[in-house]
């Protein structure tokens, strides 16, 4: 015969009691495990209740196992760290590439608080970090004197690998000028001159 969950429930301070019995030979286990596992299934409560045991009975064996279970563990939280990290960093670059998207459209210029916010969604230059071409990234230019709300921070855009030292803007606007970074930052939109005829060498349609 094999063992067979007859109870679990919580108990305070987060902890498990499962109950577990053989019938032939009659053999009975009561455990506490920590953590909450109501929700796993019997067989791996009753394989941790079983490894509770042999630790108590064998207690080299015992640590062998834990050490197996705390790589298992290990393994498991690695992964959904991965998984969860992938997840933001997607966020990030969709956040990125809207960002990119507007601030660059100088044709339609944002309200300077929206661009404020914009590019607060954006990192901060990291020192020592290698970026690739079309990354971007954030730096404040402290002597900047705001105007209409529109923050501090300047967007760099990189066209080839650029490793980033703590450069101010005055210090990368050399690379701009040979073209290896963009550097963007809000500029109050130009006035339209309105284009006459006379500009143009045509003449007005009578009304």
């Amino acid at each position: 015969m094999e063992f067979k969950v007859i109870s679990k429930y919580l108990q305070d301070s987060n902890r498990t009691f499962v109950a577990i019995r053989q019938e032939a030979p009659y053999t009975a286990f009561d455990r506490v495990l920590s953590g909450d596992r109501t929700n796993e299934s019997d067989s791996a409560l009753i394989e941790a209740v079983l490894g509770l045991v042999a630790t108590e009975f064998n207690p080299a064996e015992g640590v062998k196992q834990l050490q197996e279970e705390l790589k298992i563990q290990e393994r498991t939280y690695d992964k959904k760290l991965e998984e969860k990290d992938n997840a933001i960093n997607a966020v990030k670059a969709i956040a990125n590439w809207a960002v990119l998207a507007r601030v660059t459209d100088v044709d339609n210029p944002l309200d300077p608080t929206v661009f404020k916010r914009g590019l607060e969604l954006v990192d901060l230059g990291e020192v020592g970090k290698v970026y690739q071409p079309h990354d971007i990234f954030t730096i404040e230019n402290p002597e900047h004197g705001e105007q209409f709300q529109e923050g501090k921070r300047v967007m760099v855009q990189v066209n080839e690998p650029f490793t980033y030292q703590g450069q101010t803007v005055k210090e990368l606007a050399d690379l701009e000028r040979n073209g290896k970074l963009g550097i963007w930052k809000w500029e109050p939109p130009k006035e339209n001159t309105p284009t006459t005829s006379t500009e143009l060498n045509t003449e007005a349609v009578p009304q």
